[in-house]
């Protein structure tokens, strides 16, 4: 799966144990494409995707064919705006990051995980400006960081900061929109950012001096989640499709490996609106990403990060990630991977 585009809109940050309840419309913050709904059937399978990633990898690979219930694309520009919609009961399924993942924990969302992702590719880069004097992460110390709160792009940064043994507050963090990160970056009012293979495309196109000082790959432990609501769950004709859906979710990832000018063509210059040669390098440097058995050390990662998110004072209290995943559900994802 890949990042949303940039755009100026403000991602709300999810509170911690909240009870507000909010309609659609605010739980987007704005930030919602109208749903696109495809399939047939008594069912209707409510998503929350991020940059039409979901919906074009399923539509291309041939996935959203002959379904037996109805599919509705709601379209969010980051994984705490998918949050938000959870808690709202506005959909019953969304696709976000670790560390989105983690605040639906840690703010009582009702979801659980049904099934799980990680990539050999790049991940985010931490990239310095052309100037700032920034070498290596140890530099990072007292220089502005660009940074969006509660998502992927600050588990990395708190990753990166852990190994030279800082931590945030050992940094002056700038907390902007998901969307906004490379904008910043590109204004120079920031001296560092964590940004997306796409985003290190461009700007290094811009900017060949700017310093690449490190990138996922120095983290294998990284995964990406896709959760369920329990309301959803514990409907039998929603939790059978949802099932069904996370297996097409599989084979649509396979199609994708197999099929990759297709795939380039049809999210990179048809979605994200890239030349195709620009699509076809920063698919090139994305690496390969791979539904994987939700296990023992799937949920020790997790467990790890929340750590991290509290060393850093990130999180009011502890937060025990384990009732987030459900064994008895994961093991019917998990036999899906072998049918793939």
């Amino acid at each position: 799966m890949r990042p949303p585009s940039w755009s100026r809109l403000r991602p709300l940050a999810v509170p911690l144990l909240v009870a507000v309840v909010l309609p659609l419309a605010a739980a987007c913050g704005g930030a919602s494409s109208a749903a696109e709904t495809s399939g047939s059937g008594k069912v209707t399978l409510r998503i929350g995707d991020q940059g039409q990633s979901v919906a074009t990898t399923l539509k291309a690979a041939g996935q959203l064919k002959n379904l037996p219930y109805k599919v509705e694309f709601n379209q969010f520009d980051s994984g705490p705006l998918v949050n938000q919609a959870l808690q709202a009961g506005a959909i019953d399924f969304g696709t976000m990051g670790d560390t989105p993942a983690l605040f639906a924990q840690a703010s009582g969302i009702a979801v659980k995980v049904i099934a799980a992702s990680t990539s050999d590719g790049p991940g985010y880069t931490l990239v310095a400006r052309p100037g700032s004097g920034i070498r290596t992460a140890a530099d990072l110390k007292g220089r502005k960081v660009a940074y969006s709160r509660n998502t992927a792009n600050q588990g990395f940064l708190l990753r990166v900061l852990k190994k030279e043994g800082l931590k945030q507050q050992d940094i002056t963090p700038v907390d902007v929109p998901l969307q906004n990160v490379g904008n910043v970056l590109e204004s120079g009012t920031v001296d560092a950012a964590p940004v997306t293979e796409e985003t290190r495309v461009k700007y290094l196109a811009d900017h060949p001096d700017a310093v690449q000082i490190v990138n996922a790959r120095a983290f294998p432990s990284i995964y990406s989640y896709r959760l369920a609501s329990d309301k959803a769950l514990a409907d039998p004709d929603k939790r059978a499709a949802l099932q069904d859906f996370t297996h097409r979710l599989v084979l649509a990832n396979t199609w994708i490996r197999t099929h990759p000018d297709e795939w380039v063509q049809a999210y990179y210059v048809g979605v994200r609106k890239q030349t195709r040669t620009v699509g076809k390098q920063v698919w090139q440097g994305s690496g390969s990403t791979s539904y994987v058995p939700v296990d023992a050390t799937v949920r020790a990662a997790q467990q790890a990060q929340s750590d991290l998110f509290e060393e850093n004072g990130q999180l009011p209290k502890h937060v025990d990630i384990s009732p987030q995943f459900d064994l008895d559900l994961l093991r019917n994802f998990n036999s899906q991977l072998t049918k793939g």
